[in-house]
């Protein structure tokens, strides 16, 4: 090694010390990762992040052994790609699918839980870092990273998607997420356009029915409220520091009760709540929503996690809103073969079904093995678009069989599948006896089929038979839910 090669390594030597000296010397906790690197895992410049607790993470390689104690931890990082690399996950969690595989932690473990999992980051939010000190402390003693993250703005949320690239040499990945989030919202803002400003409804957003609150004008749930063309009437609400929780108060609730249009709680941990309840609530009737039955519950884990199914919490209220537009099935009436994937989604729309969202583990461990469990379709992709519908249309029951490990999505659906799903779905009237030539009485189906033959829902060919394994297209099942939704709108 010749002599200028001595001094360039010498400088770089005195520079890696002198940017760790000046970390130190901030007065803010230094946490090192698994020898410096550029961008959470490449070679050359540090990466620093600084996390929710003041902490000063310098990384030094991408981390491969993590446990996450929050589940938007969790289901980003299986986002950003990582699955192996995640060894542990918080013990109610159970999307995305594989998440159920992994061993459960909980902050109320003891520190020796963690530490014979040998992790190497140990992935938490302010409040466990606040709550729990001594787990955090003595898994730190151990040689352990332990980060807290949590967004509580969508700027923050595409900051935080970053931090959890950089800490697991998965930047590309983050950026990704950034650019199909943002391009989301582009698609979803193309739809509220569709919507005059005079139309736009007004809604109050309940987060906790129990002392009457609402969310703070800049959290994420407020967020998808306004990106799905609704209109926060609590904009005078005080946020609780720290949180992003509002104070509002009944009083304030019913002084607009004439300006709310819409009814919406989240419901969680927080805030176990049902329509009935607020129905019933004292001087509730005085709202304007509750007289028109617009009154609707959505899930805490779409709204307020900083996640990329967000999207699917802000198309969720626009179906609420606008379901004129966000219902709109027009695309799928051209098709002529419909896949049982387009039909899960067509019929989900149609009927105004509300999406069905993943349980928590302890209740999907709970489920009977006869009974189909959200996220078991070994063919389903659950991180494409239709997979929601999919388990929406299996949790209503509209399809036979869902016990099965396969759904077989792209197949075609079938004449006898649609059957099946009007007579399960629609609260249907008797109908007289008719002949169909192809179908016997003995036919486990004859009931549904008849039904829906004898009532026009669907029609015989020429020859008088139904042909039940033939294909559906578009039009036929928008013709056949509409005659459904006629009859039992008219009780006739």
């Amino acid at each position: 090694m010749n002599n200028k090669d001595k001094g360039r390594k010498t400088t770089l030597g005195l520079t890696m010390v002198m940017a760790l000296f000046f970390i130190v010397c901030s007065g803010l906790p230094v946490m090192a990762g698994p020898g410096l690197s550029g961008g959470g895992g490449g070679a050359g410049k540090p990466c620093v992040i600084v996390d929710r607790s003041g902490n000063r993470i310098v990384i030094k390689k991408p981390f491969t052994r993590i446990i996450s104690l929050y589940g938007a931890h969790t289901e980003n990082l299986f986002s950003l790609g990582l699955d192996k690399e995640v060894i542990g996950v918080s013990r109610h969690e159970a999307f995305p699918p594989p998440a159920l595989s992994k061993p459960a932690f909980s902050y109320h473990d003891d520190a020796e839980r963690f530490l014979a999992a040998r992790p190497d980051l140990v992935l938490i939010r302010p409040m466990i870092a606040r709550g729990y000190g001594n787990l955090v402390r003595k898994l730190q003693q151990a040689g352990i990273t332990v980060v807290s993250l949590q967004p509580t703005t969508i700027g923050e949320v595409y900051s935080y998607w970053r931090d959890l690239g950089k800490l697991t040499g998965r930047e590309k990945q983050a950026a990704k997420m950034v650019s199909e989030f943002k391009a989301g919202l582009a698609r979803i803002h193309a739809l509220v356009q569709k919507v005059p400003p005079a139309r736009r409804k007004r809604v109050y957003f309940e987060a906790i029915h129990s002392k009457m609150k609402t969310f703070s004008p800049s959290s994420i749930a407020m967020f998808a409220l306004k990106t799905a063309g609704g209109i926060n009437v609590a904009g005078d609400a005080r946020s609780v520091r720290g949180t992003n929780i509002a104070a509002y108060g009944k009083e304030h609730i019913l002084a607009r009760a004439d300006e709310i249009d819409v009814y919406l709680a989240q419901r969680g941990a927080m805030n176990h709540i049902n329509v009935r309840r607020i129905v019933e609530e004292g001087g509730f009737g005085a709202i304007k929503a509750v007289r028109n039955g617009q009154v609707y519950i959505i899930d805490e884990k779409i709204v307020s996690r900083p996640t990329l199914r967000l999207l699917d919490g802000i198309y969720e209220i626009g179906r609420f809103l606008y379901p004129g537009v966000f219902n709109d099935v027009s695309a799928f009436r051209k098709i002529p073969r419909l896949t049982r994937a387009q039909f899960s989604e067509m019929f989900v729309k149609m009927t105004k079904m509300p999406l069905k969202t993943p349980d928590y583990r302890h209740d999907i461990q709970r489920r009977p093995a006869t009974r189909h469990k959200y996220g078991s379709f070994r063919d389903v992709d659950y991180t494409g678009h239709y997979y929601k519908f999919i388990e929406t249309a299996a949790y209503r029951g509209i399809f036979a069989n869902t016990s099965q490990p396969r759904f077989y999505p792209h197949r075609p659906i079938t004449r006898r599948a649609v059957a099946y799903a009007i007579f399960v779905d629609f609260d249907l009237p008797e109908t007289k006896p008719v002949a169909i030539g192809d179908i016997r009485d003995s036919d486990p189906m004859y009931e549904q089929i008849r039904t829906a033959v004898g009532l026009g829902i669907m029609k015989l060919d020429q020859k008088g038979d139904f042909r039940p394994g033939n294909p559906v297209s578009g039009q036929e099942l928008f013709r056949a839910i509409s005659q459904a939704i006629r009859i039992t709108k008219s009780g006739r």
